[in-house]
């Protein structure tokens, strides 16, 4: 459940009651909503009896929101990295700076992903549970990972990582792979646990079991697409229930060039390449021509190219019920793009060419 707007104003103190994600602390909960609400400080005044809370969204602060005193909350909040603590009479005043989550969003957004999927994927990693990245190896699962655990910076939650690349205030597990390595976190007792590589049936079952008992555990898998990653979880016998009970997205990736800013240039869409991409003759595209800035390339860097799975009621029944590849594709992309859609979205803004996004249609 997703962080929800604390108790109306009141001048009489109120018992303190915030809802968030399951097993989030009071302070977790407060920040996630602070985080929605696109806050970018959290200000608590602590006294004998009494808290008051207020948060600063778009440069004013709030109306100032009265509950009993908590002093478990108040030292959490001081223990957070980047709490500025005051001593004011018998209280004090902490103030979190926090960043609203546009920080987190914009690295998200850097590595490729539309703000549509963003906002859609967010709720999924609050609420935890299995979370898949497919893609092939060299197509940035691992760049993903790291981007996704990002959203986390700044919160007290337990993170271990298997494989990945070091993540700060992270536990790493070393010297263990797959199943061993996701029991070796567990002992840790974390919060999330990310592992850049599922290699078998052990693995995957593991990974299941962990997310089954509360964790988010964030795992890619080689796989093309989105639905052939639950086929390969199904390949590996990972149990119906299981699945469809502890995934909550599954994402997918490729990467394609990006296009030099400085030299692109519109073009007419024409033949083959236009008719394989679905556009009307004539419609503008962008090709590479090349420039100082890009070394003559007519590039600068790549991008990825995404598609999300993200379970609802639907999606778990398909999963339970062992759902046709097909029907599973056609819920899931109803209003969402899979990778071919994502990659002419590309083309039709100029960050890449269209024979980029033919090669990502093409598989």
């Amino acid at each position: 459940m997703e962080a929800e707007a604390l108790a109306p104003v009141a001048e009489t103190p109120q018992p303190l009651f915030f809802v968030g994600a399951r097993g989030d602390s009071p302070a977790e909960a407060l920040i996630a909503e602070a985080r929605r609400r696109r806050a970018s400080h959290i200000h608590i005044e602590t006294a004998p009896a009494a808290m008051i809370v207020r948060m600063r969204i778009a440069g004013q602060l709030t109306e100032p929101r009265h509950y009993h005193a908590d002093p478990a909350l108040a030292a959490e909040f001081s223990a957070l990295a980047g709490a500025a603590i005051l001593t004011q009479g018998e209280g004090e005043r902490i103030v979190l700076r926090i960043d609203g989550g546009e920080q987190r969003e914009r690295a998200l957004e850097a590595i490729g992903m539309s703000r549509t999927l963003v906002d859609a994927l967010l709720p999924a990693l609050r609420r935890g549970g299995l979370v898949l990245i497919a893609g092939a190896p060299g197509a940035g699962r691992s760049t993903t990972i790291a981007a996704l655990l990002r959203h986390f910076s700044g919160s007290p939650r337990h993170i271990v990582t298997i494989g990945t690349p070091p993540v700060e205030g992270a536990t790493r597990i070393e010297g263990l792979a797959g199943a061993a390595a996701i029991r070796a976190a567990l002992e840790q007792d974390p919060d999330i646990i990310a592992l850049d590589g599922l290699d078998g049936r052990e693995a995957a079952a593991a990974a299941a079991e962990a997310a089954e008992s509360g964790h988010l555990v964030l795992a890619s898998i080689d796989a093309p697409d989105a639905v052939s990653a639950i086929r390969r979880m199904r390949d590996w016998r990972v149990e119906p229930f299981r699945l469809a009970s502890t995934v909550a997205a599954v994402l997918a990736q490729r990467q394609v060039r990006r296009l030099c800013a400085e030299c692109r240039r519109p073009v007419q869409a024409q033949g083959s390449v236009s008719a394989l991409l679905g556009f009307d003759s004539g419609a503008i595209v962008f090709e590479a021509m090349g420039c100082e800035s890009c070394e003559g390339t007519g590039f600068t860097g790549r991008t990825g190219v995404f598609e999300a799975i993200v379970a609802d009621g639907a999606i778990r029944r398909l999963i339970n019920d062992g759902g046709d590849e097909a029907i599973l594709a056609r819920h899931a992309f109803l209003r969402a793009p899979n990778l071919g859609s994502a990659a002419r979205a590309l083309v039709r803004e100029g960050v890449t060419t269209p024979e980029e996004a033919v090669r990502i249609s093409r598989g």
